[in-house]
């Protein structure tokens, strides 16, 4: 049994190291011998040569998507910056901070993004306060205590919010107003 146990964990491992090599990949690697397997006609190569082009892509758009959260906003500096893609949906977040507060930025993309942006459209009714934000419109809610959140639809289809539960809302405001909302959505697309 120790024989099946320690077999399986070094092809997991296995697996792991063979995804995180290909993830790196540069597309035009990746994406452009696709054609001319299919013009061989080796259909299944060209396939799975397609898949790892798309995973090439994600990556890189998500690099570009990391690059376009400005490392300062209005005076709040960025602290952190994750991301991940998970069942189709990435995820970035950013951390801010400036005079002890901290505001958290999260870029939803994917098939959930456009879930959690008719739930910011449906916020908009159920109390939230709408919010002009350039050419974009925001729903803030406040936590009572101080705090909230300001959700942004983007027309990409993925959700932008704002959160904290130490910034008051007009600092939380002016911190969404210049946070560069259309280039990240651009980006995004």
């Amino acid at each position: 049994m120790g024989a099946i146990v320690k077999r399986t964990c070094l092809f997991v491992a296995l697996l792991c190291c063979l995804g995180a090599a290909q993830a790196q990949e540069d597309p035009q690697d990746s994406c452009g011998g696709i054609l001319e397997l299919y013009e061989q006609g080796d259909v299944n190569a060209a396939l799975e040569e397609a898949g790892w082009c798309v995973e090439a892509l994600e990556q890189a758009q998500m690099s570009m998507q990391g690059d376009a959260f400005p490392a300062e906003v209005v005076g709040w500096k960025r602290n952190s910056l994750d991301q991940n893609e998970a069942l189709g949906m990435a995820m970035t977040e950013a951390a801010y901070s400036k005079d002890e507060q901290s505001i958290t930025v999260s870029l939803m993309g994917g098939a959930g993004g456009g879930f959690l942006g008719s739930l910011a459209q449906m916020g908009m009714m159920a109390g939230g306060t709408r919010m002009r934000l350039g050419d974009y419109t925001g729903v803030a809610m406040t936590e009572t205590g101080g705090g909230g959140t300001v959700t942004v639809p983007l027309e990409n289809g993925g959700t932008l919010s704002f959160q904290s539960s130490q910034a008051g809302s007009d600092s939380l405001e002016e911190f969404a107003t210049a946070f560069p909302i259309a280039a990240l959505d651009k980006v995004s697309e």
